[in-house]
């Protein structure tokens, strides 16, 4: 028959529970412990703490709030799951000479509070930043919930046995629960990013958590003692764990536990190749980007000499014109043309005429040294050059206008079929005014234009100025 206690006696007997053992006269049951069990529930707490780490960062590298929350979810059933198994491992392990069961809402009590705990764990760990502070509550959170799990599932027992405990034994179970705890967790932040043997250090903080875990377990075990109890407990929603019943609870848990770290290796596995994709998708774009820059600039070049070509010119002129007139600040303006040319390309050919004309080129770009940073050198046509000189007013164009021609002279370039010359000369127009707002550019480039036929009808390798008949030669 079986005796049901009344809420008094069951008050009593909870009370004389917390009593400290040296005040219970009582004798102390004899228990044994199965080893085995003891081994697989170490292996099973390290593999869940090992499963942890790797939930926390798929949830890390979660792209959207409700893929997070279900790697939250799921990540922490599996592992709380892990853990309360370990528990109830470690629990059977202990071989006691009477019947023992179990009361299942306790039990699921029990359960809850290791995922709870589970969820704090992966919360932490796949957080951003972890401060000191944000680490102290994790790990008091965490030891919360494995120690409320632990001594949960032992109030769950029924027997005809009484349980107490040395509350010195359970405030250090305690003690070991926050501090592994919190160790673990500083672990397992500090691993996850770490590239060089990566997933051997993170094998080492499961291993840590694991042992925390059970470190925190078995010192709890170690601080109860059971006493004969005449009154039995009611059966009623306990179930009996046998043998079968111990395997059944370590395979449902490793089961849980690898199906959890099969999808979170497929998930990495996935991101890593949407990484590569992404890396190759970028490479692609940048090279695509460097081609349009390359045509773009292509498309402003003079084929030939590399300078820029007439369509860059016009629209710089058009520009610098335009700011001129509104800063009312002078701009500058040189016509350029190889004198002779044609009796050059006839002389040497049109391969030697095509270096020649790159020559006279690299100088009216490079020259005068050092080089106005805001000038721009463009190919005019054939064999004709012009230099835009923004803020140059006639003295300083002049001035750049007659370092050029001195310096292609320099460059002593053979021109026997020249008539003013041995080497290869250039003429220069020079125009240079303040514009006005509203005017074109249409004045200018004749006046410039203007300039050079002077600069040419006086005898070529000389420098007009527009609006006077100053020359240099």
């Amino acid at each position: 028959m079986i005796l049901l206690r009344t809420p008094t006696e069951s008050l009593i007997v909870s009370l004389c529970r917390l009593v400290p053992l040296p005040m219970i006269a009582m004798d102390q049951i004899a228990v044994h412990y199965s080893y085995g069990l003891i081994a697989v529930s170490v292996l099973t707490s390290m593999i869940a703490a090992y499963a942890a780490f790797s939930l926390a960062e798929r949830m890390r590298r979660s792209v959207t709030a409700q893929h997070r929350r279900g790697w939250l979810l799921g990540g922490s059933a599996a592992m709380g799951i892990g853990i309360w198994s370990m528990h109830y491992l470690g629990m059977l392990a202990v071989v006691l000479p009477v019947a023992v069961a179990y009361f299942v809402p306790t039990v699921l009590l029990s359960l809850a509070l290791a995922v709870v705990a589970s969820a704090v764990v992966l919360s932490v760990v796949s957080a951003t930043k972890l401060g000191w502070r944000h680490l102290a509550i994790g790990g008091l959170l965490m030891a919360a919930g494995i120690g409320g799990m632990h001594y949960t599932g032992m109030a769950a027992m029924r027997s005809t046995v009484m349980h107490h405990y040395d509350m010195r034994i359970v405030a250090l179970s305690l003690l070991v629960a926050v501090v592994f705890s919190t160790m673990a967790l500083w672990i397992g932040f500090s691993v996850r990013d770490r590239s060089w043997h990566g997933e051997w250090l993170k094998i080492a903080a499961g291993a840590v958590m694991g042992l925390g875990i059970a470190a925190m377990h078995y010192t709890a075990m170690a601080a109860v003692r059971y006493i004969p109890d005449s009154m039995p407990m009611s059966t009623v929603w306990t179930v009996k764990v046998t043998a079968l019943g111990q395997a059944a609870v370590a395979v449902a848990a490793g089961v849980i536990l690898a199906a959890a770290l099969g999808s979170a290796a497929l998930e990495k596995r996935r991101n890593r190749e949407l990484e590569v994709s992404q890396a190759s998708l970028l490479d692609t774009q940048e090279q695509l980007r460097e081609a349009n820059a390359m045509l773009s600039e292509l498309s402003f070049r003079d084929g030939l000499t590399g300078l820029y070509n007439r369509r860059h010119f016009d629209a710089v002129v058009e520009t610098e014109f335009r700011r001129a007139a509104r800063a009312r600040q002078p701009l500058g303006l040189l016509m350029i043309d190889v004198d002779h040319f044609k009796a050059y390309n006839d002389t040497y050919g049109h391969q030697q005429g095509d270096e020649c004309l790159r020559e006279v080129a690299r100088v009216l770009e490079t020259e005068p040294r050092p080089r106005r940073g805001h000038d721009t050198v463009a190919r005019y046509g054939g064999e004709e050059f012009a230099v835009v000189l923004p803020g140059a007013d006639a003295t300083a164009a002049t001035g750049i206008a007659e370092l050029l021609r001195e310096a292609v002279l320099a460059l002593r370039l053979e021109h026997t079929g020249s008539g003013t010359g041995r080497f290869v000369t250039v003429s220069i127009g020079v125009c240079s005014r303040k514009p006005e707002i509203g005017e074109t550019t249409e004045n200018m480039l004749r006046d410039a234009d203007t300039a050079l036929y002077v600069a040419k009808g006086m005898g070529r390798n000389r420098v007009a100025v527009a609006g006077t008949v100053e020359v240099g030669a």
